[in-house]
């Protein structure tokens, strides 16, 4: 588990967060440039000292201001990930990946062929830094942090300085060695798309300050953050369990006691993490029929919250769900006068079934 708590001051800026994460997480750090996302990190990894508080990972303490503590950062057993993949110049990649083994010590060695063949840099063993490409090299740098075995992992916007292409890439080698490895990540982003792809746990920050903390499907869907509800692709996020695949790309997924259905390919018995956005769902107080929208879940309204562009975000808890499944509709403040939409009220939301691909709509992702 990770547990942090810590107050510091750089200048006119201040710094005052506390959040717990659970082991084997990716935690993203969500938050407007200037709120503190890779002060914390810095925190986190002693490149800085912070004034209060402590940072425990794993169990250990890494530093208790009260108990005058402070484990110094080459002493943490901690993996850093830049914008930009920075390795040593006068090394060429396998050089650079022995790099990152030697600082293991006496900690059981991390497999290294299963790294290098999983980020796919084999071909890159002999080639120096200035021969790669910027994602080359920030593979090269994800497999020098790993094969050192760190206890956490920070990654500070590693996808900034890369071409759409090369994002797409990255994400997909990050899923695949949190599945095989498990290990704790603190990942600082201010792309929402990159926290639905990676993260379980979510850490909001404003000004330096935590403003929403938790499990991501529990924050997302919810009004009262207004860094999230404000956005304009405020959606929710559901886990979901397939039931049924057409063959046809197509898959029916069980939410609750009800079901949606999703443009996708994913085996029956999975699980897949869907977003919604929340333009791409109506509202009817009435059940409609004869109608081409395919999904219609039952609902109750459980709060409306203003947007500052004139409309009203409804957020909707799903009949027969958990406490996490839930919707966000975007509607008119008019729309919602009209059909009288309150807290307590019962309304059927439309959502379309959509590419899992398309810029809007239904995302979905395949998660077990």
């Amino acid at each position: 588990m990770i547990d942090i708590d810590v107050r510091a001051t750089r200048g006119d800026f201040e710094l005052s967060t506390a959040f717990t994460a659970p082991s084997g997480s990716i935690t993203a750090l969500f938050g407007a440039s200037g709120a503190g996302k890779s002060t914390l990190l810095e925190i986190v990894g002693g490149a800085l000292r912070p004034t209060g508080g402590h940072v425990r990972c794993g169990g250990a303490a890494l530093t208790d201001v009260a108990a005058g503590l402070f484990v110094p950062i080459e002493r943490r057993n901690i993996g850093w990930i830049f914008q930009e993949g920075v390795l040593f110049p006068h090394l060429d990649v396998a050089e650079n990946l022995d790099y990152g083994a030697r600082r293991a010590l006496d900690r059981p060695s991390m497999p290294r062929a299963r790294i290098i063949d999983i980020l796919g840099i084999g071909a890159l063993l002999r080639r120096h830094p200035h021969q790669l490409s910027g994602g080359e090299r920030q593979r090269v740098a994800i497999g020098r942090a790993l094969l050192s075995r760190p206890r956490l992992m920070l990654l500070d916007e590693p996808l900034a300085a890369l071409d759409a292409p090369r994002k797409l890439e990255i994400l997909t080698l990050l899923e695949a060695l949190r599945r095989e490895f498990a290990i704790d990540m603190l990942y600082v982003t201010h792309s929402l798309g990159e926290v639905l792809r990676l993260a379980d746990h979510l850490v909001v920050l404003d000004r330096g300050m935590t403003v929403a903390a938790g499990p991501l499907d529990n924050l997302l869907g919810r009004t009262d953050t207004p860094l999230l509800s404000q956005r304009p692709d405020a959606g929710a996020l559901l886990n979901l369990a397939v039931i049924a695949n057409d063959g046809i790309g197509n898959v029916t997924a069980r939410i609750g006691t009800q079901s949606l259905i999703i443009s996708a390919d994913v085996p029956r018995g999975r699980s897949v993490r869907a977003y919604i956005l929340a333009n791409e769902v109506m509202l009817a107080t009435e059940k409609p029929s004869a109608i081409s929208v395919r999904n219609v879940l039952r609902s109750t309204v459980t709060r409306l919250t203003q947007r500052l562009d004139g409309s009203v975000l409804v957020e909707l808890s799903l009949e027969g769900g958990g406490p996490a499944d839930r919707l966000l509709a975007n509607i008119t403040a008019t729309a919602a006068g009209e059909l009288g939409i309150a807290p307590g009220r019962t309304v059927h939301a439309l959502v379309k079934s959509v590419s899992v691909d398309a810029p809007a709509g239904v995302r979905a992702i395949e998660t077990a």
